[in-house]
């Protein structure tokens, strides 16, 4: 598999092995495209670029939707084989997104995997999406959170997996980020990449 970045910012995957995941995440994230824009965070951007871990749950944050935008947006899910783990309530769903809270879209008759999705809440999450990268390969294009932030709210979380899913970007990718944007993100955060061979 070969990692390279297109002139205009695009990360391009040639030789990857499209796994039966990645074809779940963009038949849900093909559908959100069309009524709000949306970003992949987390655990599952590791896995993207060939990270072997397994992962019940795809973190993304979308845009505001109003109501009867989310309405037709449910609706359209639903009418294409998916469903809320959460409600089958849809105004209930809205609600919940409107307090802040994930809900969670799997195909039909089953559980995981399942994409967990939020309205973006702060400014990190902000900064994600006006600067998400779009990551393409085979036929599938998706949006991710830039490395730069994703490596340090990896280690931000903590957690052994986390840690790893950090160092992993790291290797994949030191040669390609903007240290100083890192460097700041990861002030923000309070965290340090040294005692993990991060160094920027």
């Amino acid at each position: 598999m070969q990692i390279t970045s297109a002139s205009d910012g695009t990360i391009l995957i040639d030789g990857k092995v499209v796994t039966a995941l990645d074809r779940f995440v963009a038949s849900v994230t093909e559908i959100i495209e069309r009524y709000t824009s949306y970003v992949i965070v987390s655990g599952y951007v590791a896995i993207l670029f060939g990270r072997a871990r397994g992962t019940e749950d795809i973190d993304l944050f979308i845009d505001y939707m109003d109501r009867d935008t989310f309405r037709s947006f449910a609706g359209e899910l639903l009418a294409r084989g998916f469903y809320f783990l959460n409600s089958d309530d849809v105004g209930e769903i809205y609600s919940m997104l409107r307090d802040g809270l994930a809900v969670r879209i799997a195909e039909e008759e089953r559980i995981i995997p399942n994409v967990e999705m939020k309205f973006k809440k702060d400014d990190f999450d902000r900064y994600a999406m006006t600067m998400a990268r779009a990551v393409m390969f085979d036929d599938i294009r998706f949006f991710i959170s830039p490395i730069e932030l994703q490596i340090p709210y990896k280690l931000y979380l903590g957690s052994d997996k986390d840690i790893e899913d950090a160092v992993y970007l790291w290797v994949l990718f030191c040669e390609m980020l903007d240290g100083d944007l890192m460097r700041s993100f990861m002030e923000r955060l309070h965290v340090r990449g040294e005692p993990y061979g991060i160094g920027v």
